[in-house]
């Protein structure tokens, strides 16, 4: 998981924007998430292929009250709020519930329970999370902060959300401020500690950690009670965060100007108890002047109605989480620096994702904290046969090769098989059952099954929407995925396609450079990419094998750079580049942000195969780079 700031979007205001402008307003202030309060039809429609994700809340107690109590209802729920815009909204995730006092907290699990099936009947289970908005008064012992618990009178409605949580792989919703904690007790906390600002450290002598800010401190409570709840791998969105320009005590422009700014910075870094990404959620866009309470709550904005900023606040990092550029680590040389030196030019790059061929030790252990999302291939052909072989085989492979690394290691998929082909191709399946269920007995809910599949296995790729899988095999593969919310990962090689058809493919089109424009009279999409046109045609093969909603993930791409047909410096950097500046905006079929991989990390002088094979690298074992790339970070 990457970092995303966001902004909540509150509308208790009088003289606020049209739901349009504020959608533009996001965009051009680089703000890639959004939370709504409840399912506000004209916000949504703004929000259609605008690439910004969005929380929607169902609204109040009375409407989980009514989800709880109604399987039906939740089905029409999601039919008339999610379905009805779902793909071309992003729709991250629905928050049954905001902040509900003790007395309704028995409504939210059953009413989270009902939306699940319902989102799980509608195929979008893998791509849209269930969860509910705590306020931070529901743990107890905050300080230190590893001695956080679930308050008493709740634990009966909180444990058994976090194990819901845990089991669909979704995170908690927790609204995080500072500003409270300082305003009800500025004797023991100094602003500076509440606002990011230096000064102020302070040892949590049971953990050993060390927090310079409030915000982390509070967060790492609630992952105190989480663990002692039996989830540690549920992980945390700040749902709402802010303070106050105004109105009340401590509520000054340059309190709330360090504070916010302070948040947007940190969402980097996470916390010391749970380093890497922390997806965090502003309040709020807009003062809003129908607020009810006291006056500080009208002047929460970040923007005033007129659209200018109540104070400066420095550009938004664009959201990585689904927007996630990696490079596949490749060791198939014999002069490639060490592992540790590996993984701090990727930290030192911003490159937030990694694909590794094997479980090598060295690697993982030099991946423990870094925040880095991992791709683990569970080895080559006869590994998946193994796999296959016996649930014993699998329970034994996750015990030696994921249990001893995750969570430290931010495994995000295990690719059971990399472009199998033979009579192994049926052990596939079997083997990602047994992965699948072996993580499951060790309680390992954050990781999925998958396999990473070759261009070949899709038959009538031109145009894209006559995509339908070669093999039967794929179809079996594509339902389980479905069922476990797990994506597809694809190998995609514009470059291969290019070189076995340049008469009828040009250059330009297939290195994302301008001048080609294709349309697809099947959908009615129109194409100005290779890269765009391949992945959609998988897309069109997962929906004949009915399982249209599996994400695909890009799980290799690339273009050499030397020894071959059309291997060029000049071809490579501006394939590379172009996918890196293009995985924030989709596929014509699947707008939105994506996930991709480049093939290499190095180039490799032990590959085998085509001279080309030794010269996809975007750097050289000295760790120089071949050509000039860009990353996002």
């Amino acid at each position: 998981m990457g970092a995303v700031n966001g902004v909540c979007y509150g509308v208790l205001g009088d003289n606020l924007p049209s739901r349009s402008e504020v959608v533009q307003l996001l965009k051009s202030q680089g703000i890639g998430a959004m939370r709504i309060y409840y399912p506000d039809k004209e916000a949504l429609d703004a929000l259609r292929g605008s690439g910004i994700a969005v929380i929607i809340d169902v609204g109040d107690s009375g409407a989980v009250g009514y989800l709880a109590s109604n399987p039906s209802a939740a089905a029409d729920w999601v039919r008339d709020n999610v379905e009805a815009y779902w793909p071309n909204v992003i729709i991250r995730y629905i928050t049954v519930g905001n902040q509900l006092p003790a007395g309704d907290m028995g409504l939210i699990l059953p009413a989270m329970q009902n939306v699940h099936k319902a989102l799980v009947s509608a195929g979008l289970s893998s791509s849209i999370k269930v969860s509910t908005a705590i306020k931070m008064d529901v743990v107890a012992n905050t300080f230190p902060p590893s001695h956080g618990v679930f308050r008493s009178d709740v634990q009966q409605f909180m444990v058994p959300i976090a194990r819901f949580l845990a089991n669909t792989v979704s995170p908690l919703l927790v609204n995080v401020y500072p500003y409270v904690s300082y305003r009800d007790n500025p004797r023991d906390i100094s602003l500076n500690y509440a606002t990011f600002q230096p000064g102020t450290t302070v040892r949590d002598n049971d953990s050993g950690l060390t927090y310079t800010n409030l915000f982390n401190a509070m967060v790492d409570a609630v992952y105190a009670a989480l663990e002692k709840a039996g989830t540690p791998n549920v992980r945390i969105a700040v749902s709402e965060t802010g303070w106050p320009s105004a109105g009340g005590f401590a509520a000054t422009v340059e309190n709330a100007m360090n504070h916010n700014q302070g948040v947007i910075d940190n969402v980097k870094n996470g916390t010391p108890k749970r380093p890497g990404p922390l997806e965090t959620y502003v309040f709020s866009m807009f003062n809003e002047n129908q607020q009810t309470g006291d006056e500080t709550a009208r002047h929460f904005g970040l923007f005033n109605p007129d659209k200018t900023p109540v104070y400066p606040i420095t550009p938004y990092p664009r959201p990585a989480v689904l927007q996630s550029i990696g490079v596949c680590y490749g060791m198939l040389g014999n002069d490639l620096p060490s592992r540790s030196e590996v993984v701090q030019m990727y930290k030192s790059k911003g490159i937030n994702g990694m694909r590794i061929y094997n479980p090598d030790r060295q690697a993982l252990d030099a991946l423990r904290n870094s925040g880095i999302g991992l791709i683990l291939d569970a080895g080559g052909f006869e590994t998946v046969s193994y796999l296959a072989a016996s649930a014993s085989n699998a329970a034994a492979w996750v015990r030696d090769n994921v249990k001893p690394y995750y969570p430290a290691v931010n495994i995000k998929y295990i690719a059971v098989g990399n472009e199998v082909v033979g009579g192994t191709t049926e052990s596939i399946l079997p083997a990602m059952r047994n992965v699948n269920d072996a993580l499951a007995a060790a309680g390992i809910g954050g990781i999925k099954v998958s396999t990473a599949v070759k261009s070949d296995v899709i038959a009538n790729s031109y145009p894209p929407s006559a995509g339908v899988f070669s093999y039967p095999y794929m179809n079996g593969i594509a339902q389980f995925l479905a069922s476990t919310g797990a994506p597809l990962l694809a190998n995609v090689y514009p470059y291969f396609a290019y070189a076995g058809n340049p008469r009828e493919i040009s250059l330009n089109y297939a290195t994302f450079q301008p001048g080609t424009t294709v349309r697809d009279d099947g959908n009615g999409l129109t194409y100005n990419n290779l890269f765009d046109a391949m992945v959609d045609c998988i897309y069109a093969a997962l929906e004949k094998a009915g399982a249209g909603n599996v994400r695909v993930v890009v799980s290799e791409s690339g273009w050499p750079s030397a020894e071959g047909f059309a291997a060029t410096m000049d071809n490579a950097r501006a394939y590379n580049q172009g996918l890196i500046d293009h995985v924030g905006r989709g596929t014509p079929k699947r707008p939105g942000q994506m996930e991709a991989y480049i093939f290499a990390m190095f180039n490799e002088n032990q590959k085998t195969g085509a001279a080309t094979e030794r010269h996809f690298g975007l750097f050289y074992p000295n760790k120089s780079p071949v050509y000039q790339i860009a990353f996002p970070n």
